[in-house]
């Protein structure tokens, strides 16, 4: 006579005495194999598993902070995350590797299991990801363009190195010598000199037709501020208190023409225009005070240079394809450097030389 077997579970049951929803979670949160482990085990797809991570969230981390690693961060990947943010990315290469295999589907979490989403949202992600990178490829053509620009402008034209063949208003120590290059400059248009006067702060309006020119400004009853402004490319070329009297290279290079000079004076002043024939040429040691511009017209492009003053010190040349500053120190200066036979524009504020080396 056979014993009375245990009455089996209820169907809703998965493990003896531990009620369970259909979808396999008990009621505190547990799966049956973690609270009653035993011959029914744990079941797959249970609650407890970590949910895949995001194609669209790996996909954006991977493009826009691909570089600090923030992808492998989100994707559990700690040590190559740090790895990538160190590198910056890899130097840019492993982000962009990282990004193609995101976009093709072989991206997986830090237990091998692929992304979420994928099929839904990746020809969004590779259109805009195209979008995005053609877009930074014209804005990088952009940029170079631009920076050429920038570059050619501050390059001085041709025009500039044609010699001067008088030597008028000098407070050089040298004789003007003519040169081949003087006749060469004769057949290049020439500005008409022009002679600008007033009393008091002033705006003039003026003409150089394109062409490179010295102004010499002077005001030696002027007690307070003191400036004169150009809207070309040289801005300002004299702030100063008191009395003045130097020259100044204007529309050196091919960029904005000079059409105005603001004046700011407190008494009568002139500023008289020429055209770069008008500047001394020098073969030797040349000497002045203040403001000054010459031709450095020397068989070598090294110069002792010394000055005697407070204010900032200011030597640049004007021979080679782009102006080269030679000095550019405050208060009193001596030293040997290389200056470019050519144009040459001094800013001092007192006693200066220059010697061929």
């Amino acid at each position: 006579m056979s014993l009375p077997g245990p009455t089996p579970p209820p169907s809703d049951y998965t493990t003896y005495g531990a009620p369970q929803y259909a979808n396999g979670q008990l009621l505190d949160g547990q799966d049956a194999g973690q609270a009653f482990p035993g011959q029914y085990g744990g079941f797959p797809g249970q609650y407890g598993a970590e949910p895949q991570k995001s194609f669209l969230a790996t996909w954006l981390f991977s493009l826009l902070l691909g570089g600090f690693g923030v992808d492998r961060f989100y994707l559990g990947k700690i040590g190559t995350g740090i790895a990538k943010l160190l590198t910056l990315g890899g130097f840019g290469i492993w982000s962009l590797v990282d990004l193609i295999i995101t976009l093709a589907g072989r991206q997986t979490d830090k237990n091998r299991r692929p992304l979420a989403g994928y099929v839904q949202h990746k020809k969004m992600a590779l259109l805009v990801t195209v979008v995005l990178l053609v877009v930074n490829l014209v804005i990088g053509v952009l940029a170079g363009i631009a920076a050429a620009a920038l570059v050619r402008q501050a390059a001085t034209p041709p025009i500039v190195s044609a010699a001067p063949v008088t030597q008028e208003s000098a407070t050089s120590s040298a004789e003007p010598t003519a040169t081949g290059d003087a006749a060469a400059g004769e057949d290049r248009p020439h500005l008409e000199a022009q002679t600008l006067t007033g009393n008091g702060d002033a705006v003039k309006t003026v003409d150089l037709k394109g062409l490179p020119a010295v102004v010499t400004f002077t005001c030696e009853a002027c007690s307070g501020s003191t400036s004169l402004e150009t809207n070309g490319a040289e801005i300002l070329l004299v702030n100063t208190t008191g009395a003045y009297t130097g020259s100044h290279l204007v529309d050196t290079s091919a960029g904005v023409p000079t059409t105005e000079f603001n004046i700011s004076a407190d008494s009568a002043w002139t500023l008289k225009i020429e055209d770069i024939d008008s500047v001394p040429s020098s073969t030797e040691k040349v000497s002045g005070h203040g403001d000054q511009v010459l031709f450095w017209d020397v068989l070598t492009d090294k110069a002792a240079i010394t000055n005697k003053g407070e204010g900032t010190f200011v030597v640049q040349g004007f021979g080679s394809e782009v102006p080269e500053l030679a000095v550019n120190k405050a208060g009193d200066y001596s030293g040997t450097v290389t200056l470019t036979p050519g144009f040459v524009q001094v800013n001092s504020d007192g006693d200066w030389t220059i010697t061929p080396k």
